[in-house]
């Protein structure tokens, strides 16, 4: 796809950046920020996909989608009533209207974690859309993310606007193995509302890394649901800005993972800078042979984020000795009058209940799959809408039922 050429704003916001990258602490190991990361995502050979039999990985599918991203092109399936551009012909406009957004998020994150690959993202970007909504809707935006072999290595930035008052949901299938770096700026006005599921962590062999910076304004809510299976190794950064009074936000994720050397890498932060604000992070992993998960969740809350009430709790249920679950919750308060709770399990298959099935005629695997749908249950109920969590249960079920081999 031949784009026009960048506008003034975009070379000048690229200028600013390129200046203050000098700064950003590079991907390496000492960092606390990526220990124990796996660090292939920074290697110059992420992806080779032009000999790549994609039959069996074209990821989740569990809806038409509405708007496709094929390699490095973006296609739109019908006219709708929300405004969606491509992000390359967005910051090829002088007037446009992204001007105003695009990047600042991104910038904002870098002061208070350094993430360099998404300032990569913000110089680079090769595809992706900019999608403002102005009315509610009951019908979910389904964004389906396909593989093009003539493609490799893109940098997808997306741009998310919900305007006041608006309710919307936006499920994002597939896996596009041609992105390996992709960064989305979500601005929610007072009182919007998104559910956001991202579905695309399906059969990932190549590194992938993925950035979500949300900035919240007074009574707004945002639900963001992940899905991790069988990931050669994703990363996931969100970073939230409760930035007015009244904000419910929550973050949960489900990976199941049982093949060798695979990494499933959760970071979280939610910044309470407002009152009375409610956050939950909810994860929930399934492991098994020599692959790891690691989930760093953070909860700030300033001096003026009075009645907080946050809460975190990562959980593993690991199924060998040789799996493994890192864990790093964080809490730093500086309110009095707060309610702030994280918790960290890891365990195994519960011997009773799996004896307790057993000896009801249950095949042994079939028990196994039903307590690995009860244990991670608790991650789904965050997902509101009981059609789409239902769909999304039996999806997982059919998944669930090929993890064990006897």
């Amino acid at each position: 796809m031949i784009h026009a050429n960048t506008s003034s704003w975009y070379d000048s916001l690229s200028q600013e950046l390129k200046r203050s990258s000098a700064s950003i602490e590079k991907v390496n190991r000492r960092s606390e920020y990526w220990r124990k990361s796996n660090l292939d995502i920074v290697s110059d050979l992420v992806q080779e996909i032009s000999e790549t039999d994609l039959i069996n990985l074209k990821g989740t599918y569990i809806h038409e989608p509405e708007l496709t991203i094929d390699g490095d092109i973006m296609e739109l399936a019908s006219d709708k009533s929300y405004k969606i551009s491509s992000i390359m012909d967005e910051i090829a406009d002088e007037d446009s209207f992204t001007k105003n957004y695009f990047g600042k998020l991104e910038e904002k994150s870098q002061k208070l974690v350094p993430r360099p690959l998404a300032r990569d993202n913000s110089l680079n970007p090769k595809v992706g859309y900019a999608l403002s909504l102005s009315e509610s809707s009951k019908k979910p935006l389904v964004i389906h993310n396909k593989t093009n072999k003539s493609a490799r290595n893109c940098f997808q930035r997306n741009l998310i606007i919900v305007k006041k008052g608006v309710e919307a949901t936006i499920i994002e299938t597939g896996n596009n193995l041609s992105v390996f770096n992709s960064v989305t700026e979500i601005y929610l006005d007072e009182n919007a509302k998104l559910n956001y599921l991202d579905l695309t962590g399906e059969n990932n062999i190549f590194p992938k890394i993925s950035h979500k910076f949300c900035d919240m304004a007074e009574k707004s809510t945002f639900n963001h649901f992940g899905l991790r299976l069988n990931t050669k190794s994703t990363r996931n950064e969100i970073e939230l800005h409760l930035n007015g009074p009244g904000i419910n936000t929550s973050i949960a994720n489900v990976s199941l993972i049982n093949k060798k050397h695979h990494f499933s890498d959760e970071n979280v932060l939610i910044n309470h800078n407002a009152y009375e604000c409610k956050s939950r992070q909810v994860f929930k992993s399934v492991l098994e042979n020599d692959c790891t998960s690691i989930v760093r969740g953070k909860i700030y809350v300033a001096p003026e984020a009075q009645k907080t009430d946050g809460y975190q709790s990562s959980r593993s249920l690991l199924l060998n000795e040789n799996s493994k679950f890192l864990c790093k919750p964080e809490l730093e308060i500086y309110a009095d009058d707060v309610i702030c709770s994280h918790g960290s399990t890891s365990s195994s298959l519960d011997r009773e209940s799996l004896f307790y099935l057993l000896s009801r005629g249950v095949h042994r695997n079939k028990a196994k799959e039903m307590l690995i749908t009860a244990f991670i249950s608790e991650a789904l109920d965050e997902i509101e809408d009981e059609s789409i969590k239902s769909e999304l249960s039996n999806y997982i079920d059919v998944w669930t039922s090929s993890f064990f081999h006897e």
